[in-house]
């Protein structure tokens, strides 16, 4: 089993504290920082994001 990333755990943290609602929050987020001319910080938004919709899939996935 591999160890988790930085970015999987931030997501995984988020999803249990802030719930599903927190991915679309990190897109709103990381569109506003995009848009500041922070693309780094909107990249970074983004793999958050995705992590979480991830993790989130998976556990919708199980029984």
């Amino acid at each position: 089993m591999k160890q988790p990333t930085m970015v999987e755990t931030i997501a995984r943290r988020l999803l249990a504290r802030q719930g599903i609602g927190v991915i679309w929050q990190l897109h709103l987020r990381a569109s506003a920082s995009h848009l500041k001319g922070n693309w780094l910080s909107a990249a970074a938004l983004i793999g958050i994001a995705e992590a979480a919709e991830r993790q989130w899939a998976g556990w919708a996935g199980s029984p």
